[in-house]
């Protein structure tokens, strides 16, 4: 895939989650790349000003003449101290967030990517069934791992921790009907200010993005936000820039 193509499905959203993260780790580790990328970003506004498909032709043909002379000096004179693989990385989510809206399915990548890539694993002196469960899902075993989290909710069906993890495990798995059924268990447990149940059922919406999911989310993430629940920074967040 050229370069451009690449950096313009990711702006578009049209990465699947594992390669907006190899995307992301190649920003950070490859400095060519990263200075790539801020060349796209450079020229979008002018794409961005001038709509109508000629000009547009005209930005791509302008970027491929000029991304291996001009790039560096842009840099250097927009952000002279900077390391270009750390200046992108840090500031390309808010460049995009200026360009275009983001989806919903990107800020469920997003969160899922920075908080359901492990599981806690207590330090214990012996390994219980949750901890043995949780360890499978750090290695990758999600299938596994869910089969032992729901043998622990047969077990003790007023297990919170158990139901939590399963729905997280079937939200990886993009199981999402199981998903949604877990999570709204969840909410049984009347102390919802330290309950993710509502903000995980907007979060499994907004992952699914069936019709109708967007706004069901966004009505969600106002209860989150309005009741002062679990998720309530995050759900602000979406809710003004999504």
């Amino acid at each position: 895939m050229e370069s451009l193509e690449y950096i313009d499905n990711y702006f578009k959203g049209e990465l699947d989650s594992e390669e907006t993260v190899r995307f992301e780790e190649k920003i950070i580790n490859d400095s060519a790349f990263a200075e790539e990328v801020a060349h796209y970003l450079s020229f979008l506004q002018v794409a961005k000003e001038q709509a109508d498909e000629d000009k547009k032709k005209r930005f791509r043909e302008l970027y491929q003449q000029d991304k291996n002379v001009n790039t560096r000096g842009v840099l250097r004179r927009i952000w002279p101290t900077v390391a270009v693989a750390a200046l992108v990385a840090g500031v390309i989510f808010g460049w995009y967030l200026f360009m275009q809206p983001v989806s919903a399915k990107q800020l469920a990548d997003r969160y899922m990517q920075e908080h359901f890539q492990t599981m806690i694993v207590k330090m214990d002196a012996k390994t219980d069934s949750m901890q043995s469960a949780r360890n499978l899902y750090n290695e990758g075993k999600l299938l596994q791992a869910l089969k032992h989290f729901e043998m622990l909710i047969q077990a003790d069906t007023s297990n919170f921790e158990a139901k939590e993890n399963a729905g997280i495990v079937s939200l990886r798995l993009q199981h999402y009907d199981k998903a949604m059924n877990y999570f709204k268990q969840l909410e049984s447990y009347t102390d919802l200010n330290v309950n993710p149940a509502i903000f995980y059922q907007a979060l499994t919406l907004m992952k699914r993005n069936h019709k109708g999911d967007a706004e069901a989310a966004k009505q969600l993430l106002q209860q989150v936000v309005d009741k002062d629940l679990v998720g309530k920074e995050d759900a602000q967040e979406w809710l003004k820039n999504w």
